[in-house]
């Protein structure tokens, strides 16, 4: 029987924590198990051409950068595709809460892969976002005029519907193939994002809500796709 652990706990709650710690543990070693079947998938299909995006980051808006110049000196590159097409007024209150941890996570995420986010919009729309929202260390990209999120399943019908994709490519002996991307849209990143994962923690759980609260609205995003 487990000490108790906290002041004033009671028996009943200890053996009730002890029990979920266990679920907790398996699930731990589940998400490795998984990861680790990953790392074991064969090669994905070479890039379908070298892309030329243009940057949104301050200092060189407009700029044309190949997807291969992407990789730096790393071996894989994530590539985050969040939804805001060239007519949306915001970009999706979702996405923009991934990137707003992404941006602080890119640091020590690039000492081992390159990281990115592209969306559809012009890159100076994108850029001017990024000012709004604080983002100062993610690379962030422009496809306007690329047919990647098109060819990589990142956009439905036309440039504006937009999907969030999160692809990871790699580079072995000078070619460039697609490793992995998430292919279900139900909490697709789920993992990585703060938001949901935080308030899983709490005794109220996730609320009921299709996007994590905002201080902006996107109406294009509540009229093609939450209506």
């Amino acid at each position: 029987m487990s000490e108790l652990r906290y002041p004033n706990e009671s028996r009943e709650y200890r053996e009730a924590r002890d029990s979920l710690l266990k679920d907790e543990r398996e699930l731990v070693e589940k998400v490795k198990a998984v990861a680790a079947k990953r790392r074991k998938l064969p090669l994905g299909g070479q890039l379908k051409e070298d892309y030329v995006f243009e940057w949104a980051n301050d200092g060189k808006v407009g700029q044309k950068v190949k997807f291969s110049e992407l990789f730096g000196d790393k071996p894989s590159l994530l590539i985050y595709s969040f939804m805001f097409g060239p007519s949306w007024d915001h970009p999706c209150p979702s996405c923009t809460s991934l990137v707003d941890g992404f941006d602080r996570a890119w640091y020590s995420v690039t000492q081992d892969a390159a990281f990115v986010a592209v969306a559809k919009a012009p890159a100076k729309r994108i850029n001017e976002w990024a000012k709004q929202r604080g983002w100062s260390q993610i690379a962030l990209l422009s496809g306007a005029n690329t047919t990647y999120q098109a060819d990589y399943k990142c956009q439905a019908e036309n440039d504006d519907m937009q999907l969030p994709v999160m692809h990871v490519f790699t580079r072995r002996d000078g070619k460039i193939h697609h490793f992995w991307g998430t292919e279900s849209m139900e909490n697709h990143v789920d993992t990585v994002w703060a938001y949901w994962n935080l308030l899983d923690f709490t005794p109220e759980g996730r609320p009921d809500r299709d996007t994590p609260p905002q201080t902006f609205r996107s109406e294009f995003l509540e009229k093609h796709y939450l209506d």
